[in-house]
């Protein structure tokens, strides 16, 4: 998970070299004082200009002529990290910190030093050290990516996961941030399954992750017969009976198939009155029938359940439209377009409410929103087919091979 990145190592170009003033050591050095305020002087320059390797044999020779001064030594440390070499710049960086404890600068150059040379252990404490009290943005973002890269590697995953917090606050837009995060938590997906499918197959849990795998690969059949082996040996798994009728439904529907799906969202609302997905199931299902008043009833627990289950509020909404009641639909569809604004179907029933109620300036308001979404829409899969054809329609640029 560690070492140099293309792109991190700029961060150096942000920050104030630490050389101290050419009157500062020649008071210390007085009988080399011409040389090294050249030295001084070239070294300076180069850093200020961000040219690292053009620094550091003008830093080795400073170093080598007053080793106790901990600004030439934070100094080379910074020069040995900007020029991709990390294991160089750990002992610069230590010595620095032995001579002046308070040189923050080549302690965070020695966290990400030691990071990015493959020594996470090491490196841990420093980065979780110096992200709070970081002040460069720049550098908060090198040392956070580290830090969650070499948690991972020290396996030390809540750390990581603290980092990437801590990343999301600061860097929520960061696509490299959004790439690590991604990696790092399907990283820990694929640790918890194996852990959970080898280390213990017989559990319920471990058939409940089977059931899910075989429902993704498309075989319904044997996901529904996992799902029926768990509630043989753990009838009261709260759960899964409604993966079943949820799984029912998704097949081929006959008036048989529909009877056990209802069967199968019922026994769960014996299990746990608070399920809303199959209160929500059973009010589409009586909703299909033009059952109105007992969609509306199952449409409104599960809204009650989950306020912000917005499909349950749109459901609601059509219910009690095609019931005759569209001045009580009005409050679940506004809920709904105010919690999913880009959900077309809310903006369009809302339309619909408002037109007969009367009120035409905002049914042609709603209206409108909804044809701008559904526009989007189209154009996004219009772009995303098109980005297709043009991938495999690349233009011929060589003869073909014979």
């Amino acid at each position: 998970m560690a070492g140099p990145r293309l792109g991190l190592i700029l961060i150096a170009a942000f920050l104030t070299p630490l050389v101290p003033s050419p009157q500062a050591i020649t008071r210390e050095e007085p009988g080399q004082s011409q040389e090294l305020n050249e030295l001084i002087r070239s070294a300076t320059e180069a850093l200020h200009k961000g040219d690292y390797a053009a620094a550091i044999p003008r830093l080795e020779k400073l170093t080598a002529m007053a080793p106790n001064v901990a600004e030439f030594q934070a100094d080379l440390g910074m020069a040995y990290y900007s020029t991709r070499r990390p294991q160089d710049a750990i002992a610069p960086c230590r010595k620095a910190l032995k001579l002046k404890p308070s040189l923050a600068f080549a302690h965070y150059f020695l966290a990400l030093s030691l990071s990015e040379a493959g020594d996470c252990a090491g490196a841990l404490p420093l980065l979780e050290k110096d992200y709070p009290r970081l002040e460069d943005p720049s550098l908060r973002r090198v040392v956070g990516l580290d830090g969650a890269r070499c948690a991972m590697s020290a396996g030390e995953p809540d750390k990581a996961v603290d980092f990437l917090q801590w990343l999301q606050h600061d860097f929520a837009k960061d696509p490299e941030v959004l790439y690590l995060r991604m990696h790092i938590f399907s990283e820990l997906s694929t640790r918890a399954s194996q852990e959970l499918l080898l280390g213990m197959p017989d559990s319920y849990q471990a058939r409940q992750m089977r059931a899910e795998i075989l429902e993704m690969q498309g075989r319904t059949s044997e996901a529904i017969a996992e799902y029926r082996e768990i509630l043989a040996k753990e009838p009261q798994v709260p759960g899964i009976h409604y993966q079943i009728g949820r799984l029912l439904l998704a097949g081929k529907r006959d008036p048989a198939t529909e009877d056990a799906a209802r069967r199968e969202f019922e026994e769960e609302l014996q299990l746990n009155a608070a399920d809303e997905g199959a209160e929500y199931e059973l009010g589409e299902m009586a909703r299909e029938a033009r059952h109105w008043d007992e969609a509306i009833e199952h449409f409104v627990r599960a809204a009650k359940i989950d306020p912000r289950f917005y499909q349950a509020l749109i459901g609601l909404g059509k219910s009690l439209l095609s019931a005759g009641r569209p001045a009580e639909a009005l409050e679940p569809l506004e809920k709904a377009a105010n919690i999913a604004p880009g959900e077309a179907v809310a903006h369009y029933q809302l339309s619909f409410a408002y037109l007969r109620l009367g009120r035409g300036v905002e049914a042609e308001k709603q209206m409108a929103i909804f044809r701008d979404i559904q526009k989007r829409k189209e154009d996004d899969r219009r772009a995303i087919r098109q980005g297709a054809i043009d991938n495999i329609a690349l233009p011929q640029t060589a003869e073909p091979p014979e």
